[in-house]
């Protein structure tokens, strides 16, 4: 039996699976726990230490940080191991220099291309998020689920994947940023995805683009002051 640590740190079992499935399932506990600041930027990551706490040998384990490190979640230290990549003011405005880039024609196009069903899914993942208070990670998955639903209307699975990448940013700088914590079921947030909604199933393809650009830049106003408040 391979034993897996959940989220929360207790250990759930699990039938012993070929090489790559356990590489993706270390790759995929670590990354969780960078994402939700169990494990800090400037944090030291041991093989060794890793293997005992995953109860798996040290391949899968140097297979997964491997990953990471081309994901760029973690930085090769010769001799050391491996260092959590740090995160700068400077990460922070290339990430929502780029979501500036890839959202606001996606939710122009979505505004051409999105049924009622499509509609009403988006709806219930406001609904989700505005839930969430005081469940940072459950906003935070709705908020996600929003954004990238209206990714996937482009059918470009290209960009889909760029923004994932992007929203995972996203997700560890308000989990490292107490002080911006509550900002995912704020009024502003809310509203913003409320109006996109409307813009989108209105039709109105130059408005959608125009309040998603706008709620990219509040965003980013409100993390850039919150990182610089460290």
């Amino acid at each position: 039996m391979t034993h897996f640590p959940t989220a929360g740190g207790a250990y759930a079992s699990g039938v012993e699976t070929p090489n790559g499935s356990l590489t993706d399932r270390v790759y995929e506990l670590l990354k969780d726990e960078i994402l939700r600041v169990y494990r800090r930027p400037g944090d030291l990551l041991a093989e060794g230490e890793l293997a005992d706490r995953f109860s798996v040998s040290k391949t899968p384990v140097r297979e997964a940080l491997r990953l990471l490190a081309r994901d760029g979640w973690v930085i090769v230290m010769p001799r050391k191991g491996y260092l959590i990549r740090p995160v700068r003011l400077e990460d922070v405005r290339e990430i929502f220099a780029l979501r500036d880039l890839l959202e606001p024609p996606v939710a122009s196009l979505a505004a051409t291309a999105t049924r009622a069903e499509d509609i009403a899914a988006l709806q219930r993942t406001i609904d989700a998020q505005a839930a969430g208070v005081g469940d940072l990670d459950a906003a935070l998955g709705a908020a996600r689920s929003f954004h990238i639903a209206l990714a996937e209307t482009s059918g470009n699975g290209r960009l889909s994947r760029m923004l994932v990448d992007l929203l995972d940013e996203v997700r560890r700088l308000h989990f490292l940023l107490p002080n911006v914590e509550s900002h995912i079921t704020s009024e502003e947030e809310l509203h913003a995805h409320r109006s996109l909604i409307r813009a989108i199933a209105d039709g109105q393809s130059e408005q959608a683009a125009t309040i998603m650009r706008a709620h990219i830049n509040e965003v980013a106003r409100t993390l850039v002051r919150g990182f610089s408040g460290l």
